[in-house]
């Protein structure tokens, strides 16, 4: 297991990776412009010089902390998470910095929503007389990935402002947000067409390109595909077609 993140793709990286990996040598570029839980990321040879971009300026902070060696609470009461989901909200970062912010979105949110989800607890009954303490298995999952991430090199951005390496030298995974599947806030006015765009763009400057959705226009090639369980939530049972694309 691990960072529990809204559309991860920790259950199929070691499917897709072998064909965005397919040709790059040692030194060149892996850039991953939507980063997000770096589920994918995490597998990624460091014999590749890798690069991390999310637009959410607070995951973007927590990672870099973390990596850095900050040690973050391992325990969030609901007291705690509520008075710092008010201080986001206001975007006040007068008692907490960007980085706490972020570390408790994510591992205290539902499903990881960012505050959108509400408080997951410490100890929630799920019938039977057994409880479960989401917010340890969080952080439980994302400790094993620090170490896998250590030379990472994170940016925040858009991904259309992020500086890229050598054209012929870099592969760009992007990960971007799923149309008809609801958003975080920062992804919720994202603009497809001028993202498909900004894809063919860099295909002719000779980035090789490579992006997950469930379509895409009919110029993308799919390259791989695979029908996935998605629980949406204890009720709700979906079976989507994940597909990988590229130019």
């Amino acid at each position: 297991m691990k960072m529990k993140y809204q559309g991860s793709k920790r259950r199929i990286a070691k499917e897709i990776l072998p064909i965005i990996l397919n040709g790059m040598k040692e030194g060149d570029y892996f850039v991953d412009l939507f980063c997000g839980g770096c589920n994918l990321l995490d597998k990624v040879s460091d014999t590749f010089k890798r690069i991390a971009n999310d637009k959410n300026e607070y995951l973007i902070e927590m990672w870099k902390a973390i990596i850095g060696g900050w040690q973050p609470p391992l325990t969030i009461d609901r007291e705690l998470y509520s008075y710092i989901r008010e201080k986001y909200n206001k975007r006040d970062f007068s008692c907490y910095g960007k980085d706490v912010i972020g570390w408790v979105g994510f591992m205290a949110s539902v499903n990881g929503r960012f505050y959108s989800g509400g408080y997951s607890g410490h100890c929630v009954k799920i019938g039977n007389g057994k409880t479960r303490d989401y917010i340890s298995e969080s952080i439980r999952n994302i400790q094993p990935q620090i170490p896998l991430l250590k030379d990472v090199d994170f940016r925040c951005g858009s991904y259309d402002e992020v500086e890229l390496p050598p054209a012929g030298r870099t592969t760009i995974y992007c990960d971007i947000p799923y149309k008809g599947v609801k958003q975080y806030t920062t992804s919720k006015d994202f603009n497809y067409n001028k993202f498909y765009d900004w894809c063919r763009q860099k295909h002719l400057e000779g980035y090789r390109i490579f992006v997950s959705e469930y379509q895409m226009p009919d110029d993308f090639k799919c390259v791989w595909q695979k029908q996935i369980t998605c629980a949406m939530n204890q009720t709700i049972t979906k079976k989507p077609i994940e597909k990988l694309f590229t130019l």
